[in-house]
């Protein structure tokens, strides 16, 4: 799901699909996480305060047992990257030094280029080679489907007696959607685990037009500075999108089941919403009036939209705090601001974890390491920014200056572990962990949180349907496509393609759910 160094907000762009393509962006998405999970019962999930408190900084060394006291392991750790680092040995000689005293284990680590990630993890996992990390989402090497399979191992079990203190990291929230058939099967990585729908603005602009961000309550409030982009600043594109910036989440959607939030009838939403046909008219507004770069629909992935540095003004579903500086390293190094178009939702833990094989040889040890880099301040440093001295240097407090080609540089934090471990890169805001933390409090938790809509009795309609958003969706959402005219004809093949019946399978799913649940 993406090949460059922006992957992360592919990712998370691909919370949404009328968003990103299957590659998105620093991505970031953190998405939906429709991942066949039930909640953990009580009794399954290990005792401690997790399920009662907010989730906090994990400061400070793991304690597991001694490593003298154990015996000498190597597990191996696979795990996708942008690209290779020339200094990947030198990094993990420097793991290992930590792993080796803390738990008597080496690590070998794994990477591999995200766009080949899937392919070799299922070559990998179905040859049943010996592993012992894996990392997994509902994005990439999908997490419900491969614990179907059988890849990964439960670890309610190995969380009580290797990992309490790591269960005792999260709140229960986000151990259940790392939760299938009544049992944990994977490792979140504590990060912004919520879609907060924004505009990511080049400051120098909003600077030199004295824009107030506080002014900007929804989408179409921006269409002002737009002109001012387009009137004031030649070369430079207004407003660069791929996909469109349609989210349900900005008009009280439940992103879930589609059902508008306060909608006591719990009625599934149409494909073709009223707020996706005013996005739609909106792009094409935009569009005609020079704001949208001509090629927008036929763009590869939402980087290219913004990835020159000459984009003033595009949509990020997600809106993560300290997104900032991922943006500015993809964004020419222009220093960028967030508008927050919306409130926070829950979107779940499932976009990012680890799990422990079915084939490792040392479960309880690999528990021990989920735990260190967990809450390890120092080895989950050197796995995001390398050596000390070399890769970066400390400046002030828990900021540190990146040196991005001194051979390591990942610029994905969120593969590894805990995010408030992590020491800051300069530009980041100065709180962003304290940000995390809130967005993820405050943020909109669904009530249909542990229902999961079973496709099969429609896959050849959600194939049909896919087919013809394909043909249609990104031409609709960036505008090139006049709305009045390709509208009607889109909604048709819709119609033919079956998107009615899923809407009725959905809806039939939902209510059963409500029922069985005592919710309706």
């Amino acid at each position: 799901m993406k090949k460059t160094n922006n992957v992360k907000f592919k990712f998370r762009t691909t919370l949404l699909t009328s968003i990103s393509l299957a590659a998105a962006l620093t991505a970031a998405g953190c998405g939906n996480s429709n991942n066949n999970n039930t909640d953990a019962s009580p009794s399954a999930a290990p005792s401690g305060s997790a399920g009662s408190t907010a989730s906090a900084p994990a400061s400070g060394s793991a304690s597991p047992s001694a490593g003298s006291e154990l015996e000498p392991v190597e597990l191996t750790w696979y795990y996708p990257q942008n690209a290779a680092n020339a200094d990947l040995k030198l990094v993990n000689d420097a793991v290992n030094k930590i792993t080796k005293e803390k738990i008597n284990a080496t690590i070998k680590l794994m990477p591999i280029d995200f766009g080949t990630y899937e392919q070799k993890m299922n070559t990998t996992t179905a040859a049943s080679e010996k592993i012992d990390i894996i990392w997994t989402s509902n994005w990439l090497f999908k997490f419900d489907t491969n614990q179907k399979k059988g890849v990964f191992l439960p670890l309610d079990d190995l969380l009580k007696s290797s990992g309490q203190k790591l269960y005792d990291s999260m709140q229960k929230k986000f151990w259940d959607d790392a939760t299938l058939d009544g049992k944990i099967y994977a490792v979140p990585n504590f990060q912004v685990s919520a879609s907060r729908p924004s505009l990511v603005l080049q400051k120098r602009f909003v600077d030199k037009y004295n824009l107030d961000l506080s002014t900007i309550k929804k989408i179409d409030d921006i269409e002002p500075f737009l002109k001012q982009i387009k009137d004031g600043e030649p070369g430079i594109t207004p407003f660069g999108t791929t996909k469109g910036f349609y989210s349900g989440l900005m008009y009280n959607i439940d992103n879930r089941v589609e059902v508008y939030r306060d909608d006591t009838t719990h009625t599934v939403l149409p494909d073709v919403t009223d707020e996706l046909k005013h996005s739609y008219e909106l792009a094409h507004s935009w569009y005609t009036k020079g704001y949208i770069m001509e090629d927008a629909a036929t763009l590869k992935s939402a980087a290219d939209a913004y990835n020159k540095g000459t984009t003033a003004v595009w949509f990020d579903v997600t809106g993560k705090p300290g997104s900032e500086v991922e943006f500015k390293v993809a964004d020419g190094g222009y220093d960028v601001v967030l508008a927050p178009l919306a409130q926070s939702t829950f979107t779940g833990a499932a976009s990012t974890m680890n799990a422990i094989s079915r084939t490792s040889k040392n479960p309880e040890r690999a528990m021990m390491f989920l735990e260190l880099v967990n809450t390890d301040k120092e080895l989950y440093n050197t796995l995001v920014y390398g050596i000390e001295g070399k890769h970066y240097e400390k400046t002030t407090g828990d900021f540190i200056k990146i040196n991005q080609d001194a051979g390591y540089f990942t610029n994905t934090d969120w593969i590894f572990g805990n995010i408030t471990n992590e020491y800051l890169p300069e530009g980041a805001p100065a709180d962003k962990i304290e940000q995390t933390i809130k967005v993820n409090d405050e943020a909109y938790v669904s009530p249909y949180t542990g229902f999961v809509f079973n496709s099969e009795p429609v896959k050849t309609e959600i194939a049909n349907v896919n087919a013809v958003k394909e043909e249609y969706g990104a031409s609709l959402g960036t505008g090139t496509l006049d709305p009045a005219k390709y509208l009607p004809i889109y909604e048709e093949k819709l119609k033919k393609a079956g998107v009615e019946t899923i809407r009725a399978e959905k809806q039939k799913q939902l209510n059963e759910w409500l029922a069985a649940n005592g919710k309706k």
